[in-house]
């Protein structure tokens, strides 16, 4: 029976983001396989007992800040190198330079490097710096790479010359929607929806002002953890109007599932990471998606959405998609849906996971 160690996640059972469900689902399956699965989690998460599906949960000092993760992430993997693991599942390479730690122990370290953190809009500059280094130093250092884009593992190639394994992320399929939106104060069909960290880098002010700009008779709605460029930048050109909605953040699933299905159009404004959860779910859930014209979310979405680079561009494309005829907008949806059925099921990625984390142990 071989050993994980699961780290670079702010704790299970999920609850903050993307890394968070990885780690969950990834540790639930490979224990369903057979493996023995540690998942390092911060020391003052909610969930405290010792085992969680199956994995084992190890509780390490976690300080508030930058500074603090990674502290955090360089105390997992010291604990997690002398574990007497197999090897090490890290997600994120904040702490690059930090993956020599299990280097020199002998631990063989996979590294999921999720998208370009120092294209990030809201880190200064010393932070870019510091990513681009850290990003240089898992190239170097990590015996694999798992890039969750096609994007991103061109990019380690062409960057650093070295070769990632492609594992996308996943997504589950939800069901015919329980929730009644109408408690959100909204009608099935009469909005759009953006589910996001409202960040600069998503498009979020870009989104707003165009809507805004647009005669749709439809609203928009907002949900999503507020964040200080949003209520510098974005909450004052809420005030007086009552087209556009900020929800806040939505931690039940259910809800979230049943505004995307309810929605007229997704719209995606991501223009820094790879695969996209809330893109996998939003298709998953058969919205037609609306997206910010990069890479990363053309690969998913393809041909089956609209494509905006611009706040008048986006106006522009709203106008456009209000004009076409209803069934077609549906037939999209149904199509995103196959896409996931087809490509982002999570049994297929735990597979992969697998297969690539087997692959380094063997051949240490």
């Amino acid at each position: 029976m071989a050993k994980l160690a699961i780290l670079g996640s702010r704790g299970i059972p999920a609850k903050y983001g993307a890394f968070e469900v990885a780690a969950e689902r990834v540790g639930k399956g490979l224990v369903e396989k057979g493996w023995e699965v540690t998942v390092y989690c911060p020391h003052d998460q909610a969930y405290r007992d010792n085992l969680y599906e199956g994995m084992t949960l190890r509780y390490v000092w976690h300080p508030r800040g930058g500074v603090g993760s990674l502290l955090y992430d360089g105390l997992s993997l010291l604990l997690a190198s002398a574990g007497g693991f197999d090897a090490i599942l890290m997600f994120g390479y904040g702490a690059g330079p930090l993956f020599v730690i299990p280097r020199l122990l002998g631990v063989p370290i996979v590294v999921n490097t999720d998208g370009l953190e120092w294209k990030r809009s809201k880190w200064s500059w010393p932070v870019k710096l510091y990513f681009r280094l850290a990003e240089h130093a898992t190239a170097r250092i990590a015996n694999r790479l798992i890039s969750d884009a096609h994007g991103i593992r061109r990019y380690y190639k062409e960057k650093y010359g070295v070769d990632s394994e492609y594992i996308a992320y996943g997504t589950e399929l939800p069901d015919v929607p329980k929730f009644d939106v109408r408690q959100f104060g909204v009608e099935p069909g009469r909005y759009y929806i953006v589910v996001m960290r409202l960040e600069p880098e998503n498009s979020i002010l870009e989104i707003v002002r165009g809507f805004l700009a647009s005669r749709s008779s439809r609203m928009l709605i907002l949900v999503g953890p507020s964040t200080p460029f949003f209520e510098s930048m974005v909450r004052p050109l809420l005030d007086g109007q009552n087209r556009v909605r900020y929800l806040g953040p939505i931690y039940e699933r259910d809800r979230v599932f049943a505004l995307r299905q309810n929605a007229f159009a997704y719209l995606h404004g991501h223009t820094v990471g790879g695969t996209n959860p809330s893109l996998l779910e939003a298709l998953a859930s058969e919205s037609f998606v609306i997206a910010k014209d990069v890479e990363f979310n053309r690969e998913v979405v393809g041909e089956l959405g609209r494509y905006f680079d611009s706040a008048q561009d986006l106006t522009r494309v709203l106008h456009d998609v209000e004009l076409v005829e209803p069934s077609a907008i549906k037939a999209a949806g149904r199509a995103g849906r196959a896409v996931i059925e087809k490509a982002f099921q999570w049994q297929h990625i735990i597979d992969a996971y697998e297969r690539v984390v087997a692959t380094t142990i063997a051949s240490r």
